[in-house]
């Protein structure tokens, strides 16, 4: 019989100071990258949510107009022949059923627990005022929709100015990221302009009302400014021209604006 000799070979392993080092060095790395990459997800949601909302509104507004009688009509002379005249919640209660609101409150304070108690405008400056915002104290029709989205709506004689927070009572409700405004129609604005607003043949333009506060406008393009030929799409920077477009830059880039980036160049912005 032939023995045949086995020989086993020492096999190295670590010791536990090298696997506490190692463990060590995976966390710092985690810690490095988790925020940003949890930063890149929202962001991703906040596009994804206001693109949601755009288009169900677009196709709510189309609706409303065929019902309406006004199709090949501008939605600003449309809204003026319904003759509801301002803040009269019937006017845009129309095209909230389009939309399949679940909820609704005359303004804020009757909203009570499903819309956000504060917000912040494009600076990140928290909103004492509550015309022109979704929140508590905010003026205007309140509509909650059924992915827990909530509509303010200041409805003028020829528009409905509308703010929208894409995800209800979550945070940031920040102007750009989850908070968004558009203006249906033409609004409080001069004869000229209205007529310059009714010959782009839109509908629904993504640009804030000259007529909130300037708390809630600042740093921000205006409906007006749109118009007389301001409000660059690509642009991101609230000194910048007329200021910051963010939701027309979401719709045109198909991304957040960079909040970081502008905090690091203009002073007063917080990231």
């Amino acid at each position: 019989m032939v023995f045949k000799n086995y020989f086993i070979k020492k096999i190295s392993a670590f010791t536990l100071a090298e696997v506490l080092i190692t463990l060590g060095i995976i966390g710092v790395v985690a810690a490095m990258t988790l925020p940003s990459l949890v930063n890149e997800h929202n962001n991703k949601q906040y596009v994804v949510a206001f693109k949601k909302l755009y288009s169900n509104f677009s196709n709510a507004i189309i609706m409303f107009k065929a019902d309406q009688g006004c199709e090949g009509i501008d939605i600003a002379t449309c809204i003026e022949g319904m003759g509801y005249g301002d803040n009269n919640c019937d006017a845009f209660a129309e095209v909230a059923k389009k939309m399949k609101y679940v909820e609704s409150a005359p303004d804020g304070p009757s909203a009570g627990s499903w819309v956000p108690d504060v917000s912040y405008n494009y600076y990140g400056e928290q909103i004492s005022n509550g015309y022109g915002m979704v929140n508590r104290t905010g003026i205007g029709c309140f509509y909650a929709l059924p992915d827990g989205m909530v509509l303010n709506v200041d409805v003028d004689a020829n528009a409905f100015k509308v703010l929208v927070d894409t995800n209800g009572r979550k945070g940031p409700n920040r102007f750009g990221k989850d908070v968004h405004t558009f203006t249906v129609g033409c609004g409080d604005i001069s004869d000229e302009l209205t007529a310059l607003c009714i010959s782009t043949h839109k509908d629904i333009f993504p640009f804030i009302s000259n007529t909130f506060p300037a708390q809630v406008t600042k740093g921000l393009c205006s409906m007006e400014s749109y118009l007389q030929g301001g409000c660059d799409d690509a642009n991101m920077f609230p000194n910048v021209g007329d200021g910051a477009s963010p939701s027309l830059y979401i719709l045109t880039m198909d991304k957040l604006p960079d909040y970081r980036e502008i905090a690091a160049k203009v002073s007063g912005f917080k990231p």
